[in-house]
């Protein structure tokens, strides 16, 4: 396969799923390697298999392979091009390459409908798409995008509109924005006050919902991206904004699982302040709210997808007090938790038993005690231990158990035989 740089691609470096040299390669649990963005589209797509072994694969399942990376990048150093430096390249299409010079003007900024028609060409034509995003056009339009998103005027919003779904359309990674965020927060700024914008209301654009899921689809990948120091900079009104996407049904389910990840990205162990604000702004209760409201009888890819990083998201809130008191105030939370427990994945498994260990540790209520055992969690628990489950997942919950079987073994709700047996 030949590279715009000329050279062959190892084959160990090309992508299976877009037969192009990998930008951003993680590795499945299979051991195959895919481009991130490749391999996240297949499984946006409703597939929930690894594409060339067909065994089950889900999002939390990758894992970023720096390693294979470094090696890319060595191999081929033009692969990763900064912003400043990015080269331009003469499209073959008349059309485009008008479009390409519009937005790329060094001596006027690009029109709303200017964007709007690179956005509707590079949203069908992907060889339009690979020659924008060659060029450079990506850089333009985030800096426009991180200039004009923070102003409050209305003038300005159709651009704002239009810089979101261009971006949308070029499918911008994590790995691209990482250049462009060291030391900038403009962009994370400009996202804040779109999101705050549109969750207020006060802009009422023909936009609408379009606009809001490219948004928060955005700030998924700048989350992704950012560096400790961006996170702990983020404020508690972007989490605000970012939990009404999770409460609002009427976005796409696209946006729902990037409102999750953001969530979930902006609170990394070791970093509770984050955690905190998340819980105050809400973000238990609703993503209980979406689980209850969004898993069908017959649970497909997707809303399994929904359930793991829900699941992720409430075992990381639980690590702090206040996200461990919502999830106990909502009164379906504890057993919601110990439903999804065995039902849909081992990632879903380990967060379950971090939840129930979470809210039952030494520190816990009598209340929450007896509904542990009045909603099944209890029994749950001694199933984990005959289960086929990690053995992480199986020690934790024998700790539990172990730590009120006092309490337990006297309940109606659980069998005392169950509890001897496995204690």
């Amino acid at each position: 396969m030949e590279t715009s740089g000329g050279g062959t691609a190892q084959h160990h470096f090309v992508c299976p799923i877009s037969l192009q040299p990998m930008q951003d390669p993680v590795t499945a649990p299979t051991g195959i390697f895919y481009d991130r963005r490749a391999i996240e589209r297949w499984l946006a797509n409703g597939h929930a298999t690894c594409p060339v072994t067909g065994r089950p694969l889900s999002l939390t399942d990758l894992t970023p392979n720096h390693t294979l990376r470094r090696l890319i990048l060595s191999w081929h150093p033009a692969s990763k091009v900064a912003p400043d430096v990015a080269p331009t390249l003469e499209p073959d299409d008349p059309e485009v390459a008008v479009l390409v010079a519009k937005v790329m003007s060094p001596t006027s900024c690009p029109t709303a409908d200017v964007l709007c028609e690179a956005a509707a060409s590079a949203a069908v034509n992907i060889t339009a798409r690979r020659c924008m995003v060659r060029a450079g056009v990506q850089w333009r339009v985030l800096r426009l995008f991180s200039s004009c998103g923070k102003t409050s005027s209305r003038a300005v919003m159709p651009t704002v509109e239009a810089c979101l779904a261009l971006l949308d359309a070029l499918d911008v990674s994590a790995d691209e924005l990482r250049p462009l965020l060291s030391g900038n927060h403009d962009l994370v700024d400009a996202l804040t006050h779109v999101l705050v914008t549109l969750e207020n209301g006060t802009y009422t654009g023909g936009g609408g919902n379009t606009t809001r899921d490219s948004a928060v689809r955005l700030l998924d990948s700048v989350i992704e991206s950012a560096d400790v120091v961006l996170l702990e900079q983020l404020r508690p009104e972007l989490f605000r904004a970012v939990t009404a996407v999770v409460r609002d049904r009427t976005v796409s389910p696209g946006a729902t699982r990037a409102a999750l990840r953001a969530l979930l990205n902006s609170c990394p162990s070791g970093n509770g302040k984050n955690r905190v604000l998340i819980a105050e702004a809400g973000a238990a209760h609703e993503a209980i709210e979406l689980e209850l409201s969004s898993w069908p009888s017959s649970p497909s890819g997707k809303s399994r997808r929904v359930t793991e990083l829900v699941m992720a998201l409430l075992a990381r809130l639980c690590a702090c007090a206040e996200g461990r008191a919502a999830l106990v105030a909502h009164p379906a939370g504890i057993a919601l938790v110990a439903k999804r427990a065995l039902r849909v994945s081992a990632a879903t498994d380990t967060s379950a038993v971090r939840v129930l260990a979470a809210v039952c540790g030494r520190a816990a209520s009598p209340e929450v005690v007896r509904e542990m055992a009045r909603v099944g969690a209890v029994g749950k628990l001694c199933c984990m231990l005959q289960a086929d489950c990690d053995r992480d997942v199986k020690e934790t919950a024998r700790a539990v158990l172990r730590m009120h079987s006092g309490v337990w073994c006297g309940s109606p709700c659980v069998s005392a035989y169950l509890l001897s047996r496995y204690l």
